[in-house]
């Protein structure tokens, strides 16, 4: 095995062995799908930013009476797709 390998197959295994049957909480699970859960997240919150920012300079040009509503809308959205914990947490 090379030594990069070493370090994450190693915590994983160790991840693996803190579920059992006194712990059903799925802490392997956890552990090995946590990654791919920030890899996905990180995908979104880019994409949300990147589509956001300029719609929101646009939409500051702009003199529409509602555009402190959409402004919020925009801010929401970004909090919501990049909020929130990056690990996955509990059942």
């Amino acid at each position: 095995m090379r030594p990069p390998f070493l370090v994450p197959g190693g915590g994983l295994l160790l991840a693996a062995c803190t579920a059992g049957p006194d712990r059903p909480d799925g802490g392997a699970l956890r552990a090995i799908a946590t990654p791919v859960h920030v890899a996905f997240k990180a995908v979104g919150c880019v994409a949300t930013v990147a589509l956001a920012a300029p719609g929101a300079a646009l939409l500051a040009m702009t003199d529409r009476p509602d555009k402190v509503r959409l402004g919020g809308d925009l801010e929401q959205g970004v909090a919501h797709n990049c909020g929130g914990p990056w690990t996955l947490g509990g059942p």
